[in-house]
């Protein structure tokens, strides 16, 4: 095709952006050759690309041609919608270095060959090792394997097979060893072992004894493995024999050009199952049996320290270990990251103790101070097994818990030869523990989801979702994040107006809704009932003349149904509700939430607003587990309007919230007075499809939404987002108050 028409076809594509002209010829040129179906089927992706990035759409273009060399023609949208979750994961860059080698990265995985990536199969291993350890154990990218003792490091990507299911095994043998290295006990210390610094793990102080450290080191990890890999024939018999033929396939990582090392030797036994008949020396000899012998008995590390001992006396000087890697299911030693992680747990350990121990002392009347202070009266026995008991928690305490006390403001504990001090008694210095104590636990309480805080405060940790592209027919991966902010309470007269101005219809709702607490209906057909079933009685009859078994089922049975109904209202808090609209949503909330009281019906508020993808906020008005109480009255004074409807991240935090919720019925009523939009370019169709998908979502996770909007023009695309029946549309605004409680009884009836 001419250069000029797929310039102008071009140009259609992204308006009314206008790219500049040099740009678009280099990144077209080398398509002018290409064949009709395959340009159509190239361009037909820069809608989904475009909006995303210039430049990767530019970098697109100049690499399709090529990719089709190891793609079909309809693979091309799979490779475009992978290289855009690659875009966002890890830059342009990192999206040019994937479209660089298409048969590697994307074309062979795609045929279930070549390198698999961690990300890619995190989801099936997580569980997995959570399982094995029976608690979380994070799995981290890194380069190489590895366990701090609260994660495990791996890989980002395993190309050692030419399958993905080898390489998936093999990502499974890394998880299953570095946990095995936890629970068979390879980092621990035994008894016999000197520490030499505080600092340091007790295995670098035993490595540090000797004049090369590091060979020590490698000694000890490939010993240890060997012993390792007995515990998972044990304890995994299956996932080892599936290894089983797999294993002599790994590299060895020894340097090929120099002579083996007693490293090489034990590698190549393990992983072969039989160590090599030729090459032998005392050195391999006896290694060789000391790794037998402590992969076969040994129950601890133990065995292996006494064999590093032994060999690193046999061990040549000249002898050079650093030219043979660990084994890649073995990963490396992270020894002083273990160190210190288990003194910061220590330290926390012992905080918490302190800060227990502290509160647990009782508080004296301030008589009986006054009574220690002047040598008698009857508080004198009192105020004496006080001053026993805070000796007691001060011995108990190590000298790092006293260091800590003292900088909290905890320095007037009595000294251990139980003598007060002259100028603060025990009494006085009970209480500034406990003061100094509460004062660290208030500031932790007042994170807590339900308590108050600062204006905009956030209340909880921010959560990330992804966002749905009908371009691409795919999700922007991790791509809005959505924060619960306070609303801080105002007190006016707001409520006490709308009370008093509705307090005729709250009146007729509040009777209305009474009658919704429990239905009643009739069952027919029962062995037991209230009354006889006519018409089951003379299909009996009808069965008795006719030579046939009759029913026992005769009954009429009033039975009473509960409800159990859990509904959230997600009020759009947009810049848009500016004026009477606000007013007439807030005065809705109130009358609902003034009717919804004498139901069992469990409800919550939720405001929403916010700016771009990365600040989508969420105001708690009431929780779902909350009481109607004043402080939540005046959270609806609070209601107003702010910024931008993106609204399909609030619908799935409210969907997410939701599966904490066990309820039959679960509602999510949207209150909004417009189509979904923000200050980016999320507008148009875009937000209209995300909104829809984020609407899918919840209903297939058993929640029913439902919206009541004012917009003027919602019949454009309220049925394509909602479906024809789950909105309504309010065209008076001072009408929503009424209908809003309408609307409710009619959902729930």
């Amino acid at each position: 095709m001419d250069l000029e028409r797929l310039k102008e076809k071009f140009y259609l594509l992204v308006a009314p952006s206008l790219p500049n002209e040099w740009d678009v010829e280099d990144a077209l040129g080398p398509l002018a050759e290409s064949e009709s179906a395959c340009l159509d089927e190239i361009f037909a992706q820069i809608p989904a690309i475009w909006p995303v990035s210039h430049a990767l759409c530019f970098a697109y273009l100049s690499a399709a041609g090529p990719a089709l060399c190891y793609l079909a023609l309809d693979e091309l949208s799979l490779w475009v919608h992978t290289l855009l979750d690659r875009y966002e994961t890890a830059g342009l860059h990192g999206a040019q270095l994937f479209m660089a080698d298409v048969d590697q990265q994307f074309a062979r995985p795609l045929r279930g060959q070549g390198c698999l990536r961690l990300a890619d199969v995190r989801s099936r291993l997580q569980p997995y090792v959570n399982g094995l350890a029976g608690r979380e154990l994070p799995l981290i990218a890194a380069v190489e394997a590895a366990t701090d003792s609260e994660a495990i490091f791996l890989p980002g990507e395993v190309g050692v097979f030419a399958e993905q299911e080898e390489n998936f095994l093999l990502y499974k043998l890394m998880v299953s060893f570095q946990w095995a290295s936890l629970a068979a006990g390879v980092f621990i210390a035994p008894r016999f072992l000197a520490l030499h610094r505080k600092s340091a793990h007790p295995l670098d102080c035993f490595f540090s004894e000797f004049p090369q450290p590091d060979h020590a080191r490698r000694l000890f990890h490939l010993l240890e493995t060997g012993r390792v890999l007995e515990f998972l024939r044990q304890e995994l018999p299956g996932l080892m024999r599936s290894m089983a033929p797999l294993l002599p396939r790994l590299p060895l990582t020894g340097d090929e050009a120099t002579e083996p090392n007693v490293l090489d030797w034990l590698q190549r036994g393990l992983l072969r199952g039989q160590w090599p008949a030729d090459g032998h020396s005392p050195l391999t000899d006896r290694a060789m049996a000391l790794m037998r012998h402590g992969a076969g008995l040994a129950a601890d590390n133990a065995a292996s320290l006494e064999a590093v001992r032994e060999l690193m006396v046999l061990l040549p000087p000249e002898e050079d270990l650093a030219t043979t890697r660990p084994l890649i299911f073995q990963g490396i030693f992270r020894l002083q990251e273990m160190r210190n992680l288990g003194m910061k747990q220590r330290m926390d350990k012992e905080l918490r103790l302190m800060q227990a121990t502290s509160i647990s002392l009782p508080a004296v009347p301030k008589q009986a101070d006054t009574d220690v202070h002047s040598g008698g009266g009857e508080g004198q026995g009192y105020d004496a097994a006080l001053i026993m008991e805070m000796e007691r928690a001060w011995d108990q305490l190590t000298p790092f818990m006293q260091s800590q006390a003292q900088q909290i403001g905890i320095n007037e504990m009595p000294p251990p030869t139980g003598k007060p001090s002259q100028e603060h008694g025990p009494t006085q210095a009970v209480q500034e523990t406990v003061s100094a104590t509460e004062g660290r636990a208030g500031s932790a309480i007042a994170r807590s989801p339900h308590a108050g805080g600062r204006k905009g405060e956030e209340m909880a940790e921010p959560v990330v979702y992804d966002e749905w592209d009908y371009r691409r027919k795919g999700f922007r991966k991790k791509w809005c994040v959505v924060s619960e902010k306070e609303l801080p309470p105002v007190q006016n007269a707001f409520i006490e107006q709308t009370l008093k101005k509705y307090r005729g219809q709250i009146r007729r709702l509040r009777h209305q809704f009474e009658l919704l607490q429990t239905g009643e209906r009739f069952v027919r057909r029962q062995r037991e009932g209230n009354d006889i079933d006519i018409d089951a009685l003379v299909e009996s009859r009808i069965d008795i003349a006719a030579g046939l078994p009759p029913s026992d089922r005769l009954f009429i049975r009033l039975t009473r149904d509960h409800r159990d109904i859990a509904v959230t209202f997600l009020v759009d808090m947009s810049n848009s509700t500016s004026g009477w609209v606000g007013q007439s949503i807030k005065e809705a909330l109130v009358l609902i939430c003034e009717a919804m009281e004498v139901l069992d019906d469990r409800y919550a508020i939720y405001g929403f607003s916010g700016m771009r993808r990365l600040r989508c906020e969420i105001f708690p008005v009431k929780r779902i587990d909350e009481r109607y109480s004043k402080t939540v009255r005046q959270r609806i004074s609070a209601i107003g309007p702010r910024e931008y409807t993106r609204m399909a991240p609030a619908i799935r935090h409210m969907t997410s919230l939701f599966a904490r919720v066990e309820a039959k019925i679960r509602l999510l009523i949207v209150l909004s007075d417009g189509k979904p939009e923000d200050y980016d370019d999320y507008k148009g169709d875009y937000a209209i499809e995300d909104t829809r998908h984020a609407l899918l979502e919840a209903k297939a996770k058993g929640v029913h939404p439902f919206c009541i909007t004012i917009d003027r023009q919602a019949h454009e695309y309220m049925a394509h987002m909602y479906g024809e029946v789950n909105y309504i549309f309010i065209d008076k605004i001072q009408r929503l108050p009424a209908r809003m409680s309408e609307i409710y009884r009619t959902l729930t009836s």
